[in-house]
């Protein structure tokens, strides 16, 4: 079975409710490594830094804490998880609210060609017309966007979508096959 034939009718396959999400060890370890970098910076700023030190070992922290904290807000603050159920689409954040989009409100899904590549959904909630950007590094990226297309029928795709998303006809070519 090649790679297309894995995203061919996945919700069909992988039945509902089904979770994609990042390496959790990973995650925590990361978060727990920059935190303890943040208080230790800290700590040294505090206590082992006096008008005797260096420069470089006065400003050493204070990048330390910068590098961290940066770490430490992407973590928390990035698609966690991604959850798929017959009715909608949920993205989970550690340190912020979940975002529900029900896929009938789904309208578009384009690249977002800003400094960090990303997808970028439009979709109606109530009068208002919204969009959610999530990151393409996210794992199984594929399935994840197959599978939104897949439940969504009525999308609208950009130039880049519509080579990324398998196709109606391709679709009709796997099922000849089988």
């Amino acid at each position: 079975m090649n790679k297309i034939d894995n995203l061919v009718d996945i919700n069909k396959r992988k039945r509902f409710p089904r979770i994609y999400r990042f390496n959790q060890f990973l995650r925590w370890f990361v978060i727990i490594f920059a935190l303890a970098a943040i208080a230790y910076s800290v700590w040294v700023i505090f206590y082992m830094i006096n008008e005797d030190s260096s420069k470089f070992h006065k400003i050493v922290p204070f990048v330390i804490i910068f590098l961290a904290g940066n770490s430490l807000m992407r973590n928390l603050f990035n698609v966690n998880s991604i959850l798929f159920s017959e009715e909608k689409v949920v993205f989970r954040y550690l340190a912020r609210k979940s975002v529900k989009i029900d896929w009938n409100s789904l309208k578009k899904m384009e690249l977002n060609k800003s400094k960090q590549r990303a997808v970028k959904l439009f979709y109606q909630e109530g009068e208002d017309e919204r969009s959610f950007i999530f990151i393409l590094s996210f794992p199984n990226i594929l399935e994840i966007l197959n599978s939104i297309a897949e439940m969504c029928p009525q999308l609208e795709f950009d130039e880049f979508m519509e080579k990324v998303i398998i196709s109606d006809k391709e679709k009709l070519r796997k099922r000849k096959n089988t």
